[in-house]
Order: structure tokens, then C-alpha cells, then sequence
């Protein structure tokens, strides 16, 4: 490891370059007042903007043609009050960007991998600290290991993958192990703050790979790590790899961490289930937080205001646009344009609309007519009904839920009341609303008696209730979870898309009439093609799923002495459709 060298300090126009030895180079490369103008004369790759910081990657940025990553942090606006406060915490404490190079250096002395850390560079005026960058080594033939889990490992593993897979997860036991039990505790660690580096000629070494820290300003170094402190790392690497990694991986991992650093605690299997706790805990945190990121500016999103309008949008697309739809929506209810028009009710109007950009074919907006009476002085005390959508379409990406990409909510405000709003959404294309895919695939019984319609009507029960289980399990409740309102692709597997999500709740227990409701809702939008013995098997693999079978007779009572006091209703490519039981 390389941390020997002492780095070089340099004042510059109010700027302080703190310098690897051998790379003094970077300060002339690189000009922070002008950080901007700089990196256009480079081919660099911009791979993360948020307010607060930016990330750059730029190869051959000397004559040894070394790569290198920049982190800019950056200074907030004027108005922001935080700004204020960070100009006063900076004198007491390390900035970010030399919290960074510290701890890298310190990491590196300790024979702990992480990106060599080449330079900082700070903006000073008179004592206080203004923006400032970090610029650090690049790790070749690498990827972040969430990944590499993603791609190379999902759920139980056979034959050489499973061998693989057994000795990635020993070796990054025993990483975690070393980093704790010299002192560090990154409080924001994940696999994604993990880089795994392969080797290009492996021959006479241990592993294939090697692991590296990464983004260190969560970092804190510490005489020694408590329990909690390593169970709460632990089940964050757990959280983060929760697509990936089964019971017997975390057993797996524990047993090669050891359980000395647990006390008296020899209980493996009561290791796992505390950090399954905390990721849980860990996990709807992060849903909650992730929740509001579309009404913020941040990395995906943006917000900003245009006269009467207030526009929440997705970065990376053009707002002038979403503005030219909104007319082109108007445009066609005034010439009652019928292949425009989508619905018309008194609460919304939907109207599809070309939209060729990033892979997006047309686009629906949705109009949320002016709220009267009552309504409307409710719209000056709560989110309007587009602003509550916008949420919940969202939501349902975070919690990792298909749905109609949202691309934008924009909301006519007259005296701060908004009296109008717009979503515009990308239009789910190559589907089927499930009631109508029902009617084309299962409804001719003479034929699912073949083994193979037999086979996937199952395959799609299954994986319907899989879905629904999951939905309600994680916290979320579809107040019109209907048939039409649940679109399905068939692809080498089944998945299913959730739309009319304009009333949606997040992060609460769904209760047991709550699962009746929704349990009812698809039964009775489901078209009678659909057995009896389908059906059972429908609940029967949704309430293993929730592990709910002590319930079971309870909830398939209610949800039969409801549906039999309605009749069956869908929509078929003729129109509604009610049938008998």
C-alpha cells in the first residue's frame, strides 16, 4: 500500500491544493473556481449530480495516462440556510473532501484497500470554507459488488456459481472483519460503497479479485467498534444485497465473520434474525426518505416554478415539452379529438400523446379538473390529488414495483391554491390489462386442458399472488386494485404493472380487512374463466407468501360472503362485462 509520501500543500487565489507527492500536476490540470469550463476540454463522464455534490470520471488526465475520479462538493445557495451553518461546522471540523483523504490515507496505513487518494482542493474566503473537491485514483477492472451481485448471483445458486458465490461471501466477511477490527465504521455502508477489482493474471494469488472502501466521508474512526455498531454495518451490507443473498448466504457470512466479536452470543441463527430486524428497520427508513426525493431537488429529480405554474419533474427531460403537451391535451378535448381521448369523467381527463425521447413511445397526461366547493378550500390544507399521485407512482418505483414511469407533475396555482394539475406519465406499452390477457389466454377451458396451458395458467397464479403478497408485506395499499387497473407483460417470465395510482399508502402494516379488501377487489375483477380451484390456489400461495395460513379460513370466508353479494365485473376488448357467480 502505498501511504508513505508526504503531500504537498499550496495557496493559489484563495484556493489550498493538498497534493500526493508525484502528482502536482492536478492543480494546474484542474481549476476549481472554474470547474465547469475545465472539464470540457476533457472527455470526461459526469456519473452522479445531485445540490450538494458531483462526480466525475476522466481517463488520460496526464501523460502516464491515469484515470482519475473528482468529487466536487459544492457550495449551496445563498438562500439555503444550511449554507450558513456549514461555513460555521467547517471551522470546528473536516469538510467532507478532507474527511475523505484522512480517512483514505488512514485506511491505506492500515493495509485496508480504497481509492488512492491524489488531491484535495478547497476554496477559502478569509476563515471560512466554501466549495471543494476530492480527487482520487481510479480502480481499474473494477464494478461496484451490488452489481456484480445483481448480475451474477440472484436467490439460491447451483453447481460452480454456488462455489463462487460461497467464497465471495467468506472473502467479504473477513473484509468487513478487518475493517472493523481496525477501528473504522462506515455508517453508510452498502454493497454499493464496495468496488470488487479483478485481476487480470490471477496466476500465483490467493483470490481472483480484490475489495475495495469507497466513498469514505461517512467514515469514522473509532478506538473500537461495538456489537451494535458491527450488527447495524452488517445489516446494511444484508439490506443492500437482499435481491441476492438467501438465509443460508447470511449464516454463511456470520460463520466466517466468527461470532468473537458478538459476546457470549454463539447463536448464529439469532445473529441473522437481528440484522434481519434492523434491515427491516433500515429498509423502511430508506423507503420513507426515498418517498419525498420527487417533491426535492436531487439526483433524479427537480423542481421549479413558471408563473401561476409549479413543475416537479425528472431530470433529463425538456419542461418547455411537458408544456407543449399540456396544450396539445387541450387541443384535443376542444376538437373532441376520440383517438386522443382516453377518458373523460367529472374528476380527470387522460389523453395519449406522441413522445419520442429515451426510449419512451407516447405519453399519457393526466388532468385533474378544477376541484369546486369544498374541494377546493380542502386544496389549501393538503397535497392535491395530482401531487398525491405523483407520490405514489413514485413510491411504487422505490419499493420496487412496476408502474407508468412518472415524468412530471405540473400544478396550476391561483392565490397558492392549486386549482389544476397534470401528470404526465409514460404510456405501458407490449401489455395487457390483466383482465382482458385472462380473456385471451385462459378463457377457452377445452384448451387449458394441454399440460402446457395447464403449466402456465399456474405459473401465472403464482406469480400474480407472489406479487400482491409482496406488495402488502413491504407496507403498501392500493385502494383500487382491480384487474383493469393491472397490466401484464408475458414475456420468458410474467410481470405486472400497477396503474391508477392516485391513491396509494406507504410504510404502514396492511391489516388483515385491508388484505380482504384488496383480495376481493381481484376476485371480483377477475373474469369467471377463472375456476374456483384457481382461485383457492390464487389464496392459497398469497397467504404462504404473507404467512398468513392461521388466517386462512378467516379471510377466505369474507372474501367469498363479499363477492357473492356482487357480481362479477371487467372489461373486455366489447366493453363492461358483468357475469353471475
Amino acid at each position: 500500500m502505498q501511504n508513505t509520501t508526504t503531500p504537498t500543500k499550496v495557496t493559489e487565489n484563495g484556493i489550498v491544493w493538498t497534493v500526493r507527492k508525484g502528482y502536482e500536476n492536478l492543480q494546474d490540470t484542474l481549476n476549481l473556481n472554474n470547474l465547469q469550463s475545465t472539464l470540457q476540454e476533457k472527455p470526461y463522464t459526469l456519473i452522479k449530480d445531485t445540490k450538494v455534490r458531483s462526480v466525475f470520471f476522466i481517463p488520460n488526465i496526464d501523460t502516464h495516462n491515469r484515470n482519475i475520479y473528482v468529487k466536487y462538493f459544492k457550495e449551496r445557495a445563498p438562500r439555503d440556510f444550511n449554507r450558513y451553518l456549514d461555513f460555521v461546522k467547517h471551522l470546528f471540523i473536516h469538510t467532507k473532501a478532507e474527511t475523505e483523504w484522512d480517512v483514505g490515507n488512514r485506511l491505506l496505513s492500515k493495509d485496508i484497500n480504497t481509492a488512492l487518494p491524489l488531491a484535495i482542493a478547497e476554496k477559502r474566503s478569509w476563515i471560512f470554507r466554501k466549495n471543494s473537491l476530492l480527487i482520487t485514483q481510479a480502480i481499474s477492472n473494477s464494478e461496484c459488488l451490488m452489481d456484480f451481485f445483481q448480475s451474477s448471483f440472484h436467490g439460491t445458486s447451483s453447481g460452480d456459481e454456488s462455489i463462487r458465490k460461497d467464497h465471495l461471501i467468506h472473502d467479504l466477511a473477513l473484509f468487513v472483519k478487518e475493517i472493523h477490527s481496525k477501528g473504522f465504521f462506515h455508517s453508510d455502508f452498502h454493497a454499493g460503497n464496495v468496488l470488487i477489482q479483478f485481476h487480470h493474471d490471477h496466476t500465483g494469488q490467493d483470490q481472483p479479485y480484490s475489495l475495495y472502501l469507497i466513498d469514505l466521508h461517512h467514515v469514522k474512526v473509532l478506538k473500537s467498534l461495538s456489537r451494535l455498531k458491527i450488527l447495524y454495518n452488517i445489516a446494511q451490507l444484508f439490506n443492500s444485497l437482499s435481491s441476492s443473498l438467501t438465509q443460508s448466504d447470511k449464516r454463511q457470512f456470520f460463520q466466517s465473520y466468527g461470532n468473537d466479536s458478538f459476546g457470549n452470543t454463539k447463536d448464529i441463527e439469532g445473529l441473522v434474525d437481528q440484522a434481519d430486524t434492523l434491515s427491516s428497520r433500515l429498509r423502511f427508513t430508506h423507503y420513507k426518505s426515498r418517498l419525498k426525493r420527487c417533491l426535492k431537488k436531487s439526483s433524479l429529480f427537480s423542481k421549479k416554478r413558471l408563473n401561476s405554474f409549479k413543475i416537479f419533474f425528472r431530470k433529463g427531460y425538456d419542461t418547455e415539452r411537458f408544456f407543449n403537451l399540456i396544450e396539445s391535451h387541450n387541443n384535443a378535448l376542444v376538437h373532441k379529438s376520440c383517438d386522443r381521448i382516453l377518458k373523460h369523467d367529472r374528476k380527470t381527463i387522460l389523453t395519449r400523446h406522441p413522445f419520442k425521447d429515451k426510449g419512451i413511445h407516447n405519453v399519457i397526461v393526466k388532468h385533474y379538473k378544477t376541484p369546486r366547493g369544498l374541494s377546493l378550500i380542502k386544496n389549501s390544507f393538503r397535497k392535491s390529488s395530482g401531487k398525491r399521485a405523483w407520490i405514489s407512482g413514485n413510491g411504487l418505483l422505490v419499493y420496487g414495483f412496476g408502474t407508468a414511469l412518472p415524468l412530471t407533475l405540473i400544478e396550476k396555482r391561483m392565490l397558492g391554491v392549486v386549482t389544476d394539475s397534470y401528470i404526465i406519465m409514460e404510456e405501458v406499452s407490449h401489455s395487457l390489462e390483466m383482465d382482458r390477457y385472462i380473456l385471451k389466454h385462459f378463457s377457452d377451458q377445452g384448451e387449458s386442458k394441454f399440460a402446457t396451458m395447464i403449466k402456465k395458467r399456474r405459473s401465472f397464479l403464482d406469480h400474480f399472488a407472489q406479487i400482491i403478497a409482496k406488495m402488502h408485506n413491504k407496507g403498501v395499499f392500493h385502494h383500487d386494485l382491480k384487474s383493469c387497473n393491472i397490466m401484464v407483460t408475458d414475456n420468458s417470465s410474467f410481470d405486472f404493472t400497477f396503474l391508477d395510482f392516485d391513491n396509494i399508502r406507504f410504510g404502514k402494516h396492511v391489516s388483515i380487512q385491508e388484505r380482504i379488501r384488496n383480495l376481493t377487489q381481484i376476485n371480483l375483477s377477475t373474469p369467471g374463466c377463472m375456476t374456483l380451484k384457481d382461485r383457492l390456489r390464487f389464496l392459497g400461495t398469497y397467504l404462504r407468501q404473507c404467512n398468513l395460513q392461521e388466517e386462512k379460513r378467516k379471510i377466505r370466508n369474507e372474501v367469498a360472503t363479499i363477492s357473492k353479494g356482487e357480481k362479477i365485473l371487467y372489461v373486455s376488448c366489447k366493453g363492461d362485462v358483468t357475469e353471475d357467480w
